[in-house]
């Protein structure tokens, strides 16, 4: 799934306002970080991004049978009851 240039922009205008607004190095330095991840993301991709439309794909839903479960109990002369290591 291609992320398009919108979403991308928007986030990198996010990401520089709370830059902006940080209130020690840190956190602007770790906003700063996150805009140079975006724009990696955005200058590394060979295919172009989607212009701002989005695709729904649907996958037909498998639905799983339900199989019947069968309690029987171990009886042996030798077991010690229920439990799941009686063998």
């Amino acid at each position: 799934m291609m992320i398009s240039y919108d979403v991308l922009l928007n986030q990198l205008e996010q990401h520089v306002m709370q830059a902006k607004n940080a209130a020690n190095e840190q956190e602007m330095r770790e906003q700063l970080s996150a805009v140079r991840a975006l724009c990696d993301v955005v200058l590394t991709t060979s295919s172009k991004p989607q212009v701002s439309t989005q695709m729904a794909v649907s996958l037909p839903q498998l639905s799983t049978p339900q199989l019947p479960t069968q309690s029987t109990t171990l009886r042996e002369k030798d077991a010690n009851g229920d439990s799941i290591f009686d063998f």
